[in-house]
């Protein structure tokens, strides 16, 4: 059982507030709610039910093991659910045909921690593209990309090497293929692209397809990378 009080100022879905507290994924919650494992000022919690400043949340389903793993994704496999790490969602996806760093976990208070653009957690990205770019590429990404697609908010870096073929970008937003739309934007079309690093995990060492369950010291150093205390 786990007693919580609700302090923000603006009332929120109960299935968020507890997905944000870690304890599990708003479809996970809207079934234990309905089991009746949720209350709030001692009345049971339903769906849609919204928390208010002082209310008090009271959670009484089974307890689960927190697990934090790097998966590096092969290019042409679809993100998804992986059997090694069963009960894990990955934080952020990659699309088919880019490859590298995914993090899976059943800590929910992870997802906006790191995917939230206002937080400006990094992710780096390394690129090659058919067409050669220019400096000009340089000047545009920070400034910010529109296209027909979305609003692409400013790269944090971006540096050009291998003789304009190669591109190296970090990235505090995540939209879908916003690299791939950016770069199309600027008459680039991406040959391949591979997330090399989340955060203060790099992909160095980590075959493709291969998974690494975070270590003790490891977990200590993402939770206070998303800062959860």
């Amino acid at each position: 059982m786990q007693t919580i009080k609700y302090t923000k100022d603006t009332p929120t879905r109960i299935n968020v507030f507890l997905r944000d507290q870690g304890l599990g994924s708003r479809r996970n919650i809207d079934d234990y709610i309905t089991k009746d494992f949720v209350t709030i000022n001692g009345k049971k919690a339903t769906l849609g039910s919204k928390v208010q400043k002082g209310d008090i949340v009271v959670v009484n389903f089974p307890h689960k093991d927190l697990t934090y793993a790097l998966y590096n994704k092969p290019r042409g496999e679809i993100t998804g659910t992986h059997s090694n790490l069963l009960g894990c969602e990955p934080v952020g996806r990659l699309d088919k045909e880019s490859e590298g760093l995914i993090l899976y976990t059943n800590d929910y208070r992870i997802v906006d921690a790191l995917l939230n653009p206002k937080h400006g957690r990094e992710k780096e990205y390394e690129v090659t593209v058919k067409e050669k770019a220019t400096p000009r590429v340089i000047t545009l990404l920070k400034k910010g990309i529109h296209t027909q697609e979305a609003k692409y908010s400013p790269v944090k870096s971006v540096s050009i090497y291998n003789e304009g073929y190669s591109l190296r970008i970090i990235l505090t937003e995540g939209k879908k293929h916003e690299i791939r739309r950016m770069l199309n934007a600027l008459n680039l079309t991406v040959a391949s692209l591979k997330r090399v690093r989340i955060m203060s995990f790099v992909i160095h060492g980590l075959k493709s397809g291969e998974t690494h369950k975070l270590s003790t010291t490891q977990v200590s150093t993402l939770l206070k990378d998303c800062g959860i205390k």
